[in-house]
């Protein structure tokens, strides 16, 4: 279990890593996006099977790194979608202008 909270807390700092640039590359999150499902789905399948180890500090931590993370993306995703109005926005402007020349 160890071993794959390592990987599991390897590719959050890739996805943070990623989501920390301007131009967002969107393939590259959506694999680690499903690597980290994966990991997950066999921490599940341990946990499961030894209840005690849903109770240990490193679960926890997990449990908490997770919930961030997922945060971490709603909050990117509501400014992508801001960006996208004001540029949306900034195109019917252009439009508009286009029409008087």
């Amino acid at each position: 279990m160890d071993e794959q909270l390592k990987e599991l807390g390897d590719v959050d700092n890739q996805i943070k890593d990623l989501l920390a640039h301007d131009d967002i590359n969107v393939e590259e999150i959506i694999q680690l996006v499903d690597i980290r499902e994966q990991l997950l789905q066999g921490l599940l399948t341990e946990v499961s099977e030894n209840p005690a180890l849903g109770k240990s500090q490193c679960w926890r931590d997990a449990v908490r790194d997770t919930q961030l993370l997922v945060e971490l993306m709603q909050s990117k995703t509501l400014l992508i979608g801001k960006d996208l109005q004001k540029f949306r926005h900034g195109n019917k402007s252009v439009q508009q202008y286009k029409k008087f020349l």
